[in-house]
């Protein structure tokens, strides 16, 4: 399972304060550090959903959410559908629109 970082874990590996650290993790990658983790764990997610590689359930606790419900919910509020709607679209649209027998 991926680790589950907090900014307290993150400020302390650069030997910052939480607010020093968040505040120099935005100047320079321009999203808040945990805003930047969500979005990265998303398009990991979104690359293994297209690959079809992983069931959902797997993918949640890849991506470090303790369940999939709570994966489910960062997942639609960060790409707008959930993870078995982004699966099915991206396998529609890699068989040209059609369904699979």
């Amino acid at each position: 399972m991926a680790h589950r970082w907090t900014l307290k874990e993150l400020a302390g590996i650069s030997r910052m304060s939480r607010s020093t650290f968040a505040a120099s993790f935005k100047n320079q990658v321009g999203a808040a550090p945990l805003e930047y983790l969500i979005e990265w764990r998303m398009s990991l997610a979104r690359d293994a959903l297209r690959r079809g590689t992983r069931s959902i359930s797997e993918l949640a606790f890849a991506t470090g959410y303790e369940s999939e419900s709570a994966f489910s919910t960062a997942f639609r509020r960060v790409a707008g559908s959930s993870p078995k709607q982004f699966r099915d679209a991206a396998q529609r649209a890699e068989s040209g629109g059609f369904r699979r027998l």
